[in-house]
């Protein structure tokens, strides 16, 4: 690898058409949040992430400055904020990712996708040599998450079945009366399976019956097995797993029967109709192999989808038993499971996302009113917003709104008095204290007069004294946004 190559003109027109590509948008006015932030996810962000993973490692402060200006506009359309806002604040009114950290997760996710190559694959008999002299971008990002645990990453091949193998038949009803039906007129073979996911533990369970028409289901076998930590399995690659175990338990002198597989899983049923180059493919790989193997002697398998925690079924009660007793307190897998490619890279990602924070000497307002930021919330509290009440709603949660406090800061009014004369013009005093604006107010008193003066509650935000099961109270910030746009105080053009 060149020593001399920087990157810096990848940085820069990637920059150039994420800058393009959010003007663009900019433009567009009367826009709904929701559908401003869908567009700046489908057409700003990746115009800036277009192969990331190959020069992101070489993005310096004045590189991130260039994404930042683009996604700066981005964020304001789609909030409609003032253009003084800091740029992480209003990322995160926005909910929108920041650069460096759509960019780890891009690299990340390539780092796990080239983890599950087979040996046979080229990049799998790369090593990571000593020398750090001139380090090739993949180099440099195997460097960066050589320590994430993939030790046991399962292997994923460029396909699960060949072609020509028969797919599995699989009925799954839409209507979830037809689905209990569909599973009670099953006979012969009957095979219920569940997964449980419980306490850091992912277990399975089923069990195998020999139904006969208008006699009781007589249980053959009651099957159980703690598969491993949620790290490493998930529900999805337990229940394809349990499937497999049934069918591989099934004896070879078995003729002309007719098995049924029932599951509550759409996911592995799916999966299992449709195999594609994803997670729990080597159970799936064996699911088809022992089917095949009783094709041989005239064997039929089906997959039914039944309605999962339904009373009438109780087969399907049975398994989910056996799968949590798997999951109880002091089990352990008798070996350690292969780590599922989409359970890893969940976990990884919810890693990067837990770093994120506001700066520190930034946003001090809006971290006094929302101790969420950054948080999932601020979507909902916009998406209930038209255009203008988006607006009102930013500059009511950045505290740069057009009242006296704010604009004698920046030297556009002369005094922060407020009007009324019995203070300055906070964004407290607007909210509840003018006495300019009380017949406005009796919307917000009909949501929470217990709580006016709580500026956190009316502004959708969590206050330290909410809990951990905080969710913000939209009514009320629906209220105090109706009250700012009748009052008129805001309602002139931003700064």
């Amino acid at each position: 690898m060149d020593a001399g190559l920087r990157f810096k003109k990848h940085m820069a027109e990637a920059a150039t058409r994420g800058l393009t590509a959010a003007m663009c948008l900019r433009r567009l006015r009367m826009l709904s949040p929701r559908t401003a932030r869908q567009l700046f996810t489908a057409t700003v962000a990746p115009a800036m992430d277009y192969a990331s993973v190959v020069w992101s490692h070489a993005r310096n402060e004045r590189a991130l400055s260039w994404f930042n200006r683009a996604k700066k506009i981005g964020a304001r359309a789609i909030t409609g904020a003032f253009r003084t806002v800091a740029t992480a604040v209003m990322e995160a009114e926005a909910n929108i990712q920041t650069v460096c950290e759509r960019h780890a997760q891009a690299g990340m996710r390539m780092y796990i996708n080239i983890k599950t190559v087979p040996k046979t694959h080229p990049l799998a008999a790369l090593k990571v040599s000593a020398s750090r002299r001139y380090m090739s971008p993949l180099k440099k990002l195997a460097l960066a998450y050589e320590g994430s645990g993939t030790e046991r990453m399962e292997t994923i091949e460029a396909y699960a079945v060949p072609p020509w193998y028969n797919r599995v038949p699989l009925v799954r009803e839409a209507d979830r009366e037809a689905a209990k039906i569909a599973a009670k007129n099953v006979n012969d073979i009957v095979i219920a399976c569940s997964a449980s996911d419980r306490g850091g533990l992912v277990g399975m369970g089923g069990i195998v019956a020999q139904r006969s028409p208008g006699q009781t289901d007589r249980i053959v076998a009651r099957y159980s097995a703690t598969l491993g930590s949620r790290d490493d399995q998930n529900p999805y690659t337990a229940e394809l797993e349990t499937i497999a175990m049934a069918l591989r338990c099934m004896p070879d002198g078995l003729q002309c029967r007719e098995l049924t597989v029932l599951s509550s899983s759409q996911s592995s049923l799916k999966a299992i109709a449709r195999p594609q180059q994803q997670s729990g493919q080597t159970s799936i790989r064996q699911i088809y192999e022992h089917i095949e193997r009783l094709r041989k002697g005239n064997n039929r398998v089906k997959m039914i989808w039944v309605p999962s925690r339904d009373d009438d079924l109780s087969m399907s009660r049975e398994a989910k038993r056996q799968a949590k007793k798997a999951t109880r307190a002091g089990c352990t897998p008798q070996s350690l499971p292969y780590q599922a490619r989409s359970t890893r890279l969940r976990l990884a990602l919810s890693q990067l996302h837990q770093q994120r924070k506001l700066p520190n000497n930034v946003g001090n307002y809006s971290k006094r009113i929302d101790r969420a930021l950054p948080g999932k919330h601020t979507q909902a509290l916009y998406d209930i917003c038209k255009r203008r009440e988006a607006g009102v709603l930013s500059h009511l949660r950045t505290g740069m709104a057009k009242i006296n406090s704010y604009l004698n800061k920046i030297g556009a009014a002369e005094s922060d008095m407020c009007e009324c004369g019995c203070g300055p013009e906070t964004m407290e005093h607007f909210l509840f204290r003018c006495t300019r604006w009380e017949a406005e107010r009796e919307a917000m008193r009909r949501v929470g007069q217990s709580m006016m003066g709580n500026l956190s509650f009316f502004l959708g935000g969590k206050s330290a004294s909410d809990g951990a099961k905080w969710r913000p109270n939209l009514e009320a910030v629906r209220a105090t946004v109706k009250f700012a746009m009748a009052t008129g105080r805001l309602s002139q053009e931003g700064v």
